[in-house]
């Protein structure tokens, strides 16, 4: 096989896992991960002990008129999970809905501006409050056009109050371009606005501060993905990658790639994974500077699972096209473990989660592994391998009703 066959071979792979599986942004958002706890190994040690099991049928579930995304998603595509709560998107009546995990009912709603539509991706949560934006059209009267633009919202967590709302017009004002809340942090949001697949208007972000809403930047020709403490990665039309200094707005570095559909995600505080190099591979780059931390060579990583802690355990296939497992270390990008290995006949399972160091996944059946070791934990879990998962419950997306189905971890196996 020549060298354009292999390359055509992982493309074609890539495009598969693609439709099967949206590259997120952060796992369980950051105010769902519990303090306290100490890790040996990658296991906790302390009050936070990651769920090691869960039943074979759903202890409740949930819907709501949230956006459906298209393909092979999970329950990270529509909410943001909260120790008690799932926040998400209400397309029908619009605004942002929580609901409780130990029942599935409505905590509260809380609607949005009039005229607001909502984007294919969940509210982010952010400390104690919960952010969200929202596309808003204003209808004009006589010679007057309509006004387009968009309002970000900062709500109470646990009662849905608002806390503060801004409106930001300019080059937010695209009728086509739907606002996503990137990543949010006790003192930075960051969201971008742009259109859903080809793009025939450059795209739009802003950062605003956390605890007032105050306007930071706006940034034109950039498409924020990718949100640290010191500094915002984004893409630019020409497909080039960015890092702007989040206090002011100073680039700091810039990524020309040769060719290729330029993708990113957030696998973990600390790295940024980007596609669209010449070499069609994947790479974990440092945010703050551009610079390359882990490349994968052949093997393509798609899709990363960040534990809370200090692990991520990124998921692909290997040069000959079979599933593949790494695990890195988020502080130094070091590749703590793989899967599969021949040495010791073990296969890479088919991840779905990561939790404060543990790995949910799916062989033969659920089972969980070590984060930071690989070894096997329990491999007689039975039916479930949550998506999404907390310090008690268990997510998992249901295609067919468009549902969320929780799963509470029996009380043996959760402390805190």
């Amino acid at each position: 096989m020549n060298s354009m066959d292999s390359a055509d071979r992982r493309r074609a792979v890539r495009r598969r896992l693609r439709m099967a599986s949206a590259v997120v942004g952060v796992l369980c958002a950051v105010a769902a991960c519990g303090g306290g706890a100490s890790s040996e190994g990658g296991r906790a040690t302390g009050a936070n002990v990651p769920p090691e099991s869960f039943p074979d049928s759903p202890t409740t579930s949930f819907q709501g008129a949230w956006p459906s995304p298209l393909g092979d998603i999970g329950p990270a595509d529509v909410v943001a999970l909260g120790a008690h709560l799932a926040f998400a998107y209400d397309r029908k009546d619009v605004g942002v809905t929580a609901f409780r995990l130990d029942s599935g009912e409505v905590a509260w709603h809380t609607a949005a501006p009039a005229g607001g539509t909502v984007a294919q991706a969940p509210p982010r949560l952010a400390g104690n409050a919960v952010i969200g934006a929202f596309a808003v059209t204003e209808e004009g009267t006589g010679t007057y056009a309509d006004r387009h633009g968009v309002t970000v919202v900062a709500l109470d967590a646990g009662t849905g109050r608002t806390l503060w709302t801004r409106e930001i017009g300019g080059e937010f004002a695209n009728p086509a371009a739907a606002p996503h809340v990137v990543g949010a942090d006790p003192r930075h949001v960051l969201v971008a606005s742009y259109e859903q697949g080809y793009e025939e208007t450059p795209p739009s972000s802003v950062l605003l501060d956390t605890r007032t809403g105050r306007i930071i930047w706006t940034e034109a020709d950039f498409k924020g993905v990718d949100l640290e403490q010191s500094v915002a990665v984004g893409i630019r039309s020409d497909d080039s990658f960015a890092g702007k200094s989040v206090a002011d707005n100073i680039q700091l570095w810039k990524r020309d790639l040769p060719f290729g559909e330029s993708e990113a995600a957030d696998p973990g505080p600390g790295l940024t994974w980007i596609d669209g190099t010449a070499a069609d591979e994947p790479l974990l780059i440092d945010p703050t500077t551009g610079a390359t931390r882990l490349d994968s060579g052949d093997t393509q990583l798609e899709k990363c699972h960040y534990d809370g802690w200090t692990t991520t355990i990124c998921a692909g296939t290997d040069e000959s096209a079979h599933p593949a497992v790494w695990a890195v270390d988020v502080r130094t990008a070091r590749v703590l473990w793989r899967l599969p290995d021949e040495s010791a006949n073990r296969v890479a399972p088919r991840i779905t989660s990561a939790w404060h160091g543990a790995v949910y996944a799916q062989a033969d059946q659920a089972m969980t592994l070590d984060a930071r070791t690989g070894r096997d934990l329990r491999t007689d879990l039975g039916l479930v391998s949550p998506a999404m998962v907390n310090d008690h419950y268990g997510l998992v997306y249901d295609d067919t009703s468009h549902s969320i189905d929780v799963y509470r971890a029996p009380d043996a196996f959760v402390s805190g």
